[in-house]
């Protein structure tokens, strides 16, 4: 699904050629072949002017995973977002836990993701 924030009045040649799939790309979908979108580059933008956050790649953390349930995990990544996020959506640590999973935290705030104890 493509979604733009304006009314389908404004919308312009140039946004739909920037917001919306090229031609090849639905041509492999429409085949059910696999097709990069939106493509690498365009995940990257924006990550440059998003605030500090209080955690590094490679800092101990302990990550909320259910309403009471904590777990160890390690910051792989800062200001994580995945293809499927509409534009301008990101996660501010993406998290390797000791039990093998991946997961994002959605909130850098102490009832999402906090410092290990040493």
């Amino acid at each position: 699904m493509v979604a733009l924030p304006m009314e389908a009045r404004e919308v312009t040649r140039e946004e739909l050629d920037h917001e919306f799939p090229t031609v090849d790309v639905l041509t492999k979908w429409h085949a059910g072949e696999e097709a990069e979108w939106p493509p690498e580059d365009d995940l990257n933008i924006g990550a440059p002017e998003m605030p500090p956050l209080r955690f590094n790649v490679g800092q101990n953390v302990l990550c909320r995973v259910g309403p009471t349930e904590w777990h160890k995990g390690v910051i792989v990544q800062q200001w994580y977002r995945e293809t499927t996020w509409p534009a301008g959506a990101w996660a501010p640590y993406k998290v390797a836990l000791e039990d093998g999973r991946s997961i994002f935290a959605p909130g850098d705030m102490d009832q999402i993701i906090k410092a290990a104890p040493p």
